[in-house]
């Protein structure tokens, strides 16, 4: 004769197996915060394209929609979320693109947008320079190499110097290229009718869409290679390696942008 299980038994056993074996009802948060990155780069490679093919083929409205394509990838974190401050800002870039590109004004936006990120990069640099705000060099520091680093007097002051030293650079490089966005051919003072200083070759069109992310590049390559030598007291990861580590944890670094509690390092 064979015995069921008492049917306390069973219950108990239908509970270990399902604390035993966790079901995965949800993506975990370092997920979701891949795959909005992935978004945003996908969204800004996207832009490049279209920019460079705008450039190529002189389609101001090509121009203008590429802007619009590289907004909606900033804001695509915001707008998963249902956000209505980014849906709203969505619907007014779209706007503006749409009255700009109708009034062959597309080149302005497209002109305009290198401005755009040296500002926001320079007062991202500039804002953590606060009193009782960690330094941004300070937080990319800790999340590349360790905490424990910054422990260091020596590194903890160069960290706040390089701060400044990125906010210097970019907030220089924005200047020069609102003069250039200026006085172009088809910039704000043509839009005006102001007759324009013939300052300005055409190398400086590229200047403003190429040069100046070329300039961002080069002096992250020498400031790495001064970094070497002024702290040559530390162990330095070879370049390759800290390219690597920046770009395999830049999810991290991004999420630390919002961080402005107080820190010991300053």
């Amino acid at each position: 004769m064979v015995h069921s299980a008492a049917p306390g038994y069973l219950y108990d056993d239908c509970a270990f197996a399902m604390n035993a074996v966790p079901i995965e009802t949800s993506v975990t948060p370092t997920a979701q915060a891949a795959r909005r990155s992935r978004m945003v780069v996908a969204g800004i490679a996207s832009y490049a394209v279209l920019a460079a093919t705008a450039l190529y083929l002189d389609r101001p409205p090509l121009a203008a929609f590429a802007v619009f394509v590289l907004v909606a990838a900033v804001l695509s974190p915001a707008l998963r979320r249902r956000s209505a401050k980014a849906w709203c800002a969505l619907a007014a870039c779209a706007l503006l693109v749409a009255w700009l590109a109708l009034r062959g004004a597309g080149w302005l936006l497209l002109d305009v947008v290198p401005i755009i990120v040296n500002v926001a990069l320079c007062i991202l640099f500039a804002r953590t320079l606060v009193a009782g705000r960690t330094p941004l060099i300070a937080r990319f520091i800790a999340i590349l190499e360790s905490p424990e680093r910054l422990r260091d007097a020596c590194v903890a002051r160069y960290a706040r110097q390089l701060t400044f030293a990125w906010a210097f650079v970019l907030g220089a490089q924005a200047c020069l290229l609102a003069l250039i966005v200026l006085a172009m051919p088809h910039g704000v003072l043509a839009m005006l009718d102001v007759a324009a200083p013939r300052l300005f070759a055409p190398f400086w069109t590229w200047y403003l869409h190429v040069g100046s992310y070329l300039v961002v590049g080069a002096f992250l390559v020498v400031e790495y290679a001064w970094r070497r030598w002024h702290l040559r007291h530390i162990a330095h990861p070879p370049l390759p390696k800290f390219m690597l580590a920046l770009v395999q944890r830049w999810p991290a670094l991004v999420r630390s942008l919002g961080d402005d509690a107080p820190r010991n390092a300053q």
